[in-house]
């Protein structure tokens, strides 16, 4: 996380649900359907825009949105240690 939003774009898919996560200025808010709106929210981001394709089926929409997530925080850790010596 980047202060109250994502650190960069993401998408995933999970069975017949797509989610893009996009981060967000401050105050923009988290746009975003009601189940990644309460997920999102208990994570603490607050500034995000994210959209569902396909199926919004609540456990798929959680499952892709996790996996989403997952993907961007392994993003971040690459991008740490490929900048370290």
């Amino acid at each position: 996380m980047k202060g109250s939003t994502i650190s960069g774009a993401v998408d995933a898919k999970y069975d017949a649900s797509h989610v893009i996560l996009k981060p967000a200025t401050k105050g923009h808010g988290l746009v975003a359907g009601k189940t990644m709106r309460a997920f999102l929210e208990v994570l603490g981001v607050k500034d995000a825009v994210c959209k569902v394709i396909g199926s919004t089926s609540t456990i798929n929409v959680l499952n892709a949105t996790y996996q989403a997530l997952k993907f961007l925080e392994l993003k971040e850790k690459k991008s740490v240690e490929s900048s370290q010596p």
